[in-house]
């Protein structure tokens, strides 16, 4: 599994500003689940060239031949691994330096692009992280437990079959029989206490316990996935069940409506499809509040849509709420000492992408990001590394 999320952003930024006198390799390639491109290994082809690519890029960097080696080893590990790319999405995100690499299967297509630079390059995955980027699906019945990653274009399964028990037996260790409304006459101990099935109890008795239970063991194993997670969950099944898990769940950002559907459902396409009927009134909601925020203050010190301000600002912690457009990176560097950034008109040693620190900086001090033109959301404008930011002082 491979939900990159703000704690995998932040093991990274630790990874690299612990790491001395070491590059970072950041490798995005486009993938394909199934079809013809991955019956004829084009997947494997195009990630190999980006290793060729990533390997001319540090010998500009004068690194030595062996030196590029061990770097490279990661990629052409992942590079020889046939089942891996037996399971791809649309986009692969590979990071490396010395002593490290992370991978990440990604929902979304990825550019085909590789940066050799002294820090990682997060551009390509912001939709994924922004505020308008990603939610879940999670599917409760009775003997089906299934959940699913998704953006307004793509939904894809995640296998959660090591951390959620996929059935209600499984969750609670005892028989049923019979259909939601059969139980057989029995007493059964589930979390140390004992639960009467047939005389003394109610059928409607044992069927709250017992999907109450249900749900409460499904959500205690989906926090391994969850528990630092921000992204909205869309719940399916029948009103009963999706109540329940709404009501004991510890995740906080559980959308109202739930899919109503009585029977197991395994078409993830259906499943999306009815999702989005309740997810894009949510995420164009958030993005017109928080847009209508910024333009209640612009003018007033609280705002800059100045790139080199805005990167500057973000790094101190200072960026509430930031709006980028898709662009070529903008270079810059950022001097501590001064506590400002400055725009580069090209490449230098040292710089940084000054759209990725601002978004990094701001998604991992708590401030939302929203990326335009993604997800419907169109109120960007043509200017190359267009930002807009609203201060939180």
């Amino acid at each position: 599994m491979a939900l990159i999320n703000k704690n995998d952003i932040e093991k990274l930024l630790n990874v690299q500003n612990n790491t001395q006198n070491a590059l970072c390799i950041s490798i995005f390639i486009p993938t394909h689940r199934a079809g013809q491109q991955t019956l004829n290994g084009q997947d494997t082809i195009l990630f190999k060239n980006k290793i060729k690519e990533a390997r001319a890029l540090l010998e500009r960097h004068d690194v030595p031949e062996a030196e590029i080696d061990e770097y490279l080893k990661p990629a052409d590990a992942l590079l020889n691994d046939t089942n891996f790319w037996r399971h791809q999405a649309e986009g692969l995100a590979v990071f490396i330096t010395k002593g490290f690499s992370e991978h990440y299967t990604l929902p979304i297509a990825m550019p085909d692009v590789v940066y050799v630079l002294d820090h990682f390059y997060f551009t390509p995955v912001l939709p994924i992280l922004s505020q308008n980027g990603r939610f879940f699906i999670l599917s409760l019945y009775r003997e089906k437990v299934a959940f699913y990653e998704a953006t307004i274009e793509k939904v894809r399964p995640i296998d959660i079959s090591s951390f959620v028990p996929e059935t209600m037996s499984k969750a609670l260790k005892f028989d049923i029989k019979g259909n939601d409304q059969d139980f057989t006459n029995s007493t059964t101990t589930v979390n140390g206490s004992n639960i009467v099935h047939g005389p003394g109890s109610t059928k409607g008795d044992e069927e709250h316990e017992r999907v109450r239970e249900f749900v409460i063991e499904i959500d205690n194993s989906m926090q391994k996935i969850l528990h630092d997670a921000h992204e909205p969950l869309v719940l399916a099944g029948v009103d009963h069940y999706c109540s329940l898990y709404r009501t004991h769940s510890k995740y906080k950002n559980i959308v109202p409506e739930n899919i109503n559907i009585n029977e197991g459902v395994d078409n993830a396409n259906m499943l999306h499809e009815k999702a989005l009927k309740l997810i894009k009134p949510i995420m164009q909601q958030s993005h017109t509040d928080s847009l209508n925020r910024y333009q209640n203050v612009a003018g007033t010190g609280s705002t800059s849509e100045d790139l080199a301000t805005v990167a500057a600002e973000a790094v101190h912690g200072r960026v509430d709420t930031l709006f980028i457009s898709p662009s070529q990176p903008v270079w810059g560097s950022y001097d501590p000492a001064s506590a400002t950034a400055v725009v580069h008109k090209e490449y230098q040693r040292g710089d940084y992408d000054l759209i990725n620190l601002a978004a990094i900086k701001t998604i991992a001090q708590g401030g939302k990001v929203y990326v335009n033109s993604y997800n419907g959301l169109s109120e960007s404008s043509e200017s190359q590394g267009n930002v807009k930011a609203l201060f939180r002082y």
